[in-house]
């Protein structure tokens, strides 16, 4: 459903990049109630290339050895998901930003200069429509015999980490009920 863009100008190790994912997937599935196999992340190095830089800021190039970092996240808006939910919530990545990279680059390298939130209109993945945000409940319950059928039928095996996660996380297990 949500679909973050890491676009950061410091290497990022693998190890970096799984803290981050793994923390930003946990923090959406579990502010928006959301099955993490929905949470999607992605990185983009924008380094300097043989054209000249691709980061610019106030009109002018920004050396990719000194940020800015940002994150991009594509998501479900309702009037139940607040400006505060946001807010609260792009402060929790930023602190996963930090505590991943650590001291593997100066202060001002790693800055995170911004975290913004845009909302989706529609949106098919995995071969089915997202709900609307506030209807997981009954998205959930109407698609979970497609869902299944994935996992089982067509031995996927994301799905069946999905359907594993529903019947072990008690908020997704409420949805069900």
């Amino acid at each position: 459903m949500p679909m973050y863009q890491i676009q950061h100008t410091i290497p990022l190790t693998a190890s970096q990049k799984h803290a981050i994912a793994r923390s930003i997937t946990s923090l959406h599935s579990t502010t928006f109630v959301t099955p993490s196999l929905f949470v999607n992340v992605v990185f983009q190095h924008l380094k300097t290339s043989d054209d000249g830089p691709n980061y610019f800021l106030a009109g002018e190039p920004t050396s990719a050895s000194h940020g800015p970092n940002r994150i991009l996240a594509l998501v479900r808006s309702s009037p139940g998901r607040t400006k505060a939910t946001f807010d609260d919530l792009a402060v929790k990545i930023e602190n996963a930003w930090y505590d991943a990279i650590g001291d593997s680059h100066d202060k001002q390298a790693k800055k995170m200069h911004f975290i913004a939130f845009y909302p989706m209109i529609a949106v098919r993945e995995n071969g089915v429509a997202i709900p609307d945000a506030g209807n997981e409940g009954t998205w959930l319950k109407e698609n979970m015999p497609y869902f299944k059928s994935q996992a089982y039928e067509h031995d996927d095996e994301e799905f069946k980490k999905m359907i594993e996660e529903v019947y072990h996380r008690d908020d997704l297990k409420a949805l069900l009920s």
